[in-house]
């Protein structure tokens, strides 16, 4: 992924599930076609098949433009929201360079409190007002790269992540605020005596679980706000937006106008919540079922029981990547792995698991879908259903060869789909209402029934539907609740709900139509399952995971529940201030994403985006993006400070179809040596100038299967020289043009999942291979073919990592001494034959974590550590190698910034070659990464 450096701390991180992301240039489908709305205020991008939820959503956005930049005494300018239907992974995010939002509409296929779309475009409507009112007065055709870095070096991720969660909340009857299963990690914590930093709470940790640096900065945000009045966030980006260069931009403006540091926000907002929290602690009533402890944290979700009895469950930790595994005798044996999957989920029947995954075009990112996993664990035989659907959350029928899944269509509308087994074809579809999302069904007993949670704009509620005439009843009252998974117990209901601001499990009664509550637990009770007894399994959350408890099911008190909302620690909470605007008259037009191929943004200082430092040339370009990610125009100057000569340039990327195209035009000066005749001693310098011109075409792909990831494709390419303006006149043997040299370039990869803490892939197996050659050239020719290969395989522990790189070449020509293999460490101190081949043998290992922080300068994450050997010319070394060595290597955060995590390391090289000058080679890295 190429990302500029200058925007490192804006780049917007999440988990699946949570609104803002790192934004990439991943394209949709090149055969959707694009519509658009346009308004003062926003220009509403499309495809054809989600018209009628875009209208819908059109009619909302200049209320909630307005409503989240208000307090911010902010009027945004006109945006671009481009709307990705065909993207099930639920998301958002807000950029410059070019100016636009993007919304993944495909709602959570876990539920939420509240519609998705609206309350999704409420906060990255926020970001949009932050960056107005930050750095909103540069603007494109040239600055706004440099208001992106401006902003995000200015304004830490823990507050604008914060503040957008906090708009979410205050300004709707729902939003991630309200969820108590949101902020139980911090909660949890807190209670259980986990005092971590505020640099461990707002830059994570590997070993320990701590929320993301949204939770921290919802609560954070939520003091400022009711200590010091909602107009304090405005002075503060006011007082900043004067400042952007003054060192600590943040925290002088923050010390202003509410008296914090970040240090004394942090220590008074957790002092705040211990009160509230520590008061509400109840006393446990918890029956866990004994599993052997590991080192770190360990996930034991949706525990179920088969119909012998047998205990399932989906393990997840930071030291393992997901799997189902059944337990027995307190230890979890793995049954199979899983794939990417949006959301965690898994069902258990009979000899079968099954499980919904999620799978992406080979070609096109953004063209996603979900499918259905049915794995025999006594035969080991899998069965895939795959209609190029967004199903989710399969359940199998309890007495007939179907599954039961949630459809979502293109425009978001909701349908339950059952499917036959073994035909895999669609034998019966449900619809639900318009505008109603619905989640996680469950069959009673004799299959006749379902029971699913359903959102739309009055909130959440339980659904059932009769099966022999498809009659649809709500079974409670609309609230602003989060529901989850429920089951039938005999013709009552089991689910999860968060009624008092506690996730715990409740019973509702059919018959008395009343609520009563079946679990107590501490932290919060998630993912109930009956078992053949009439006992409840399910999940209880500690502060080192989910674990499996049981209990009866019955009520553990006489109490019915009132139904209320729970505003999480929000002083003054607003009312749903987003209304239908009935005077929008929206007029839907084509769009061609080639009308913005000249949206020149903004001046940049690298070609390259500093992807690397080697050879850094200093310059200006002038760059241009469509706003699909189609395209790509950039116009330049750099100086090559080597050889001391101007370069000019032109680029143009387009990547709307398959093949990715790229052209570019160079003028660059060039310096070389000549012999003289008679005086072989003597060299003279000389320069020219040259046209070159080059073009390369790429066809990427990759694959999600299981837990493996693919990528495959080919790269071609070629070029043309053409140098004049000669300072030797004299000079023979020079060639003035270079016609069209070719190089084509293959290359395989499959690679397993890592876990969180995996340094490498447990699994990997990657070929590439390279021809060079000069067709076209009389006066020079040669061809080069090379063989790249790389295997991972597993340590001796987990999370270690051995890798074994080998690589050959054959060369000839002008070709002879070019390498497209990699050399040995240490290559350049020791005289050395030309190379056909070498191999490297490594192995890498974590030493530690110690979540240290140095002030605020850095926070280290990660120790590791590395051995080394490398061979050369393997046929003829008597397989000794050529040189050795072990390194040591930090993972870690500077200046609080959550993105990008950086790594320096440094090795110590052994040389063994009696020519080399020098045995002992030490060298020092520096890499980041997002």
């Amino acid at each position: 992924m190429k990302i500029n450096i200058l925007t490192i701390t804006i780049l917007l991180f999440s988990s699946l599930q949570s609104f803002s992301q790192i934004y990439d240039s991943d394209q949709a489908h090149s055969n959707i076609q694009w519509k658009q709305i346009n308004s003062p205020h926003f220009k509403l991008i499309f495809p054809s098949t989600f018209e009628n939820s875009a209208t819908a959503l059109s009619y909302q956005l200049d209320a909630i433009i307005k409503k989240a930049s208000e307090e911010l005494d902010i009027q945004p300018r006109k945006i671009a929201i481009i709307l990705q239907p065909n993207h099930v992974n639920p998301n958002g995010y807000v950029q410059l360079a070019p100016r636009k939002s993007e919304f993944y509409t495909t709602p959570p296929s876990t539920p939420d409190n509240i519609e998705w779309l609206p309350n999704l475009a409420l906060h990255e409507m926020r970001h949009v007002a932050q960056f107005d009112k930050l750095t909103g007065r540069l603007k494109r055709p040239f600055l706004e790269l440099l208001a992106l870095g401006l902003f995000g070096l200015n304004l830490p991720a823990w507050f604008f992540e914060g503040d957008a969660v906090y708009t979410e909340t205050a300004y709707s009857t729902g939003g991630r605020g309200r969820l108590s299963s949101w902020d139980m990690p911090l909660r949890t914590n807190m209670i259980s005596n986990k005092n971590y930093t505020f640099d461990k709470y707002i830059l994570g940790s590997y070993k320990d679980i701590v929320p993301s640096f949204y939770t921290i900065g919802y609560f954070l945000n939520t003091q400022i706000e009711n200590t010091k009045g909602p107009t304090v966030k405005a002075d503060i980006l006011n007082n900043m937006r004067h400042h952007l260069i003054r060192p600590y931009n943040f925290n002088k403006a923050l010390k202003k106008y509410t008296g914090y540091t970040s240090n004394s926000l942090f220590r008074s907002t957790i002092d705040s919540l211990r009160t509230v929290w520590v008061d509400s602690l109840i006393q446990e009533t918890n029956h866990y079922v004994e599993i052997a402890k590991g080192r770190y944290p360990i996930n034991y979700l949706i525990p179920q029981e088969n119909a012998s009895g047998e205990l399932f469950a989906l393990m997840t930790s930071p030291e393992k990547t997901s799997q189902i595994v059944k337990i027995e005798n307190g230890k979890a044996h793995r049954i199979t792995y899983t794939g990417q999957q949006v959301n965690p989920y898994f069902q258990v029947k009979g000899d079968f698991v099954l499980w919904d995954e999620y799978r992406r075009n080979a070609r096109f990112a953004k063209q996603t879908h979900q499918i259905i996993n049915i794995y025999n664990y006594k035969t080991k035989k899998l069965q895939s259903i795959s209609h190029d659907k967004r199903y989710y959350t399969p359940i199998m029928h309890p007495n007939e060869s179907q599954v039961a899944v949630i459809n979502v269509s293109l425009d978001n509308y909701f349908s339950v789909d059952f499917i036959d087994i073994t035909s895999e074809t669609v034998v019966n579809s449900i619809d639900l209402p318009e505008g109603m999302q619905a989640l996680q069904p469950n069959f009673n007993k004799q299959g006749d029934k379902i029971v699913l949670i359903v959102i739309d704009q009055r909130g959440t509620n339980l659904m059932e539907i009769n099966l022999q005439n498809n009659q649809q009843t709500l079974l409670l009252p609309w609230e602003n609740q989060q529901l989850e998974r429920p089951v039938y117990a005999d013709n009552n209901i089991v689910y999860k709900a968060n009624y008092n601001g506690k996730d715990q499990l409740f019973l509702f009664d059919r018959l008395t139509e009343s609520i009563s509550p079946i679990t107590n637990d501490q932290f919060g009770a998630f993912n109930p399952t009956l078992t053949s007894e009439n006992s409840v399994l399910y999940n209880a959350y500690q502060y080192d995971g989910y674990y499996i408890a049981k209990t009866a099911l019955k009520s553990y008190e006489n109490a019915i529940i009132a139904l209320k909302n729970f505003n999480n620690q929000i002083d003054q909470p607003i009312e749903n201030p987003i209304q239908i605007d009935s005077s929008f008259r929206p007029e839907i037009t084509k769009y061609n994403s080639l009308s913005d191929f000249f949206n020149f943004h903004s001046l940049t200082v690298s070609n390259t985006n500093f992807e690397s430092f080697d050879n850094y040339r200093p310059g200006l370009y002038w760059q241009a993006n469509d706003l699909l990610n189609t395209s790509q125009l950039k116009v330049g100057y750099e100086y090559d400070l080597e050889r001391q000569k101007s370069i000019y340039s032109t680029e143009i990327s387009y990547q709307k179809y398959y093949p990715k195209f790229t052209l570019r035009y160079e003028n660059r000066g060039q310096i070389g040596q000549a012999g003289v005749v008679g005086r072989p001693d003597t060299t003279i310098n000389f320069d020219w100038r040259e046209h070159y011109v080059s073009a390369e075409v790429s066809i990427p792909f990759t694959k999600f299967r299981r837990n493996y990831t693919y990528s495959y494709g080919i790269n071609t390419g070629t070029s043309y020289t053409k140098r004049y303006n000669l300072s030797l006149s004299t000079l023979r043997d020079f060639n003035m043009d270079i016609r069209f040299p070719i190089y084509h370039q293959v290359y395989l990869n499959r690679n397993s999942l890592r876990s969180k803490m995996d340094l490498a892939p447990k699994w990997g197996q990657n070929i590439n291979i390279i021809y060079r050659y000069l067709p076209f050239e009389e006066q020079v020719n040669g061809e080069m073919f090379s063989v790249l290969t790389n295997f991972y395989f597993p340590g001796i522990v987990n999370n270690h990592s051995f890798q074994v790189r080998f690589a050959f070449q054959e060369s000839s020509g002008d070709y002879q001494y070019s390498y497209d293999i990699p050399l040995v460490s240490g290559f350049g101190h020791f005289v050395s034959p030309k190379v056909t081949n070498t191999m490297m043998l490594n192995y890498r290992l974590p030493i530690a974590y110690p979540d240290w922080a140095l002030g605020s300068f850095s926070y280290l994450k990660r120790i590791q550590g590395l051995i080394f050997t490398d061979y050369q010319n393997i046929e003829n070394s008597s397989f000794q190698p050529k040189s050795m060595g072990i390194g040591l290597s930090l993972d870690f955060n500077l200046f609080r910034y959550a993105l990008p995590e950086f790594n320096v390391g440094s090795r110590l090289t052994y040389i063994n070659d009696a020519s080399a000058t020098q045995k002992i080679v030490p060298t020092f890295s520096f890499s980041y990464s997002y």
